[in-house]
């Protein structure tokens, strides 16, 4: 975090502002603030704190500060920019996955502001745990899908089970055939990367790369995930060494974005919900 102090201490209440309202005992997800005559962490509070920094978003005087960030360090939430539900929900339904890109490259601001909005996406403890890839160059991106095409071929003959049940015929006759069904041309990729192992990463990316889907349309953009090269990512050494991921590390979920090439006008029909109540 890019903050001017760092405290010795989880956290420090400006006692001149506090009103013990108990705002931030309430959102602590750890529990690890306590009420005395000003709120006060608990004694082990340094080492289970994850950094949320929920403590000072919620203080409504701004007297709280947290051992990473304080009140000045966080934007103000604009209440009048929030959209009320029928905005929201025709957004939300009206989001589509994107499979055709107009040959127009993407300012990299745009990208970049993209991913400082999936910063704030849910992430396991607070891990925090993403490191972007970012493949902005439109011949790099074909070469990856071409390399995701000869990765499929590979498993034709080492898997045929699996290249039957995922369909990837589908994709490889349609390459073969002159036509590009894996990054479906668009000039760019953004790949979610993390620790092999890091068991808070697929959920983590999965839920960041949606969040840069979300926002993308508000930037003119569109997305859609791509399993293919994500897969292939995962498993196809080539492709790995043209990725150079640092040594550990693996994409746990992948998009390609661009400038959609048409635009949909109406939202498509979708099974009723499927609930269970308890």
């Amino acid at each position: 975090m890019n903050t001017p102090y760092q405290l010795d201490t989880m956290i420090k209440v400006d006692e001149t502002l506090c009103i013990t309202c108990g705002a931030c005992i309430r959102a602590c997800p750890g529990g690890l603030i306590v009420k005395k005559d000003f709120p006060a962490p608990i004694e082990n509070g340094w080492d289970l704190c994850i950094d949320c920094g929920h403590c000072v978003a919620i203080c409504p005087t701004g007297a709280m500060h947290q051992r990473s960030m304080g009140p000045d360090d966080c934007e103000e939430i604009d209440i009048h920019l929030i959209p009320r539900w029928d905005r929201v929900r025709q957004y939300l339904i009206s989001r589509r996955s994107i499979r055709g890109y107009i040959r127009r490259p993407i300012e990299q601001e745009k990208v970049l502001q993209l991913l400082d909005v999936a910063r704030y996406a849910p992430n396991g403890a607070n891990r925090q745990v993403i490191q972007w890839v970012v493949v902005n160059d439109p011949a790099k991106v074909h070469r990856m899908a071409e390399m995701t095409i000869e990765w499929m071929k590979v498993v034709k003959e080492k898997a045929p089970a699996l290249y039957e049940e995922a369909n990837m015929e589908v994709f490889v006759s349609a390459w073969d055939g002159g036509h590009d069904r894996i990054s479906r041309g668009a000039p760019c990729i953004l790949m979610a990367c993390a620790p092999k192992d890091e068991r808070t990463a697929p959920p983590a990316a999965m839920i960041a790369v949606h969040q840069i889907q979300l926002a993308a349309p508000g930037l003119g953009l569109g997305t859609t995930f791509t399993g293919s090269i994500n897969t292939a990512a995962q498993g196809y050494p080539p492709l790995i060494e043209m990725l150079g991921l640092q040594e550990g590390y693996i994409p746990h979920a992948t998009c390609v974005i661009g400038y959609p090439a048409e635009k949909y006008q109406r939202i498509p029909v979708r099974k009723p919900v499927d609930v269970m109540w308890i």
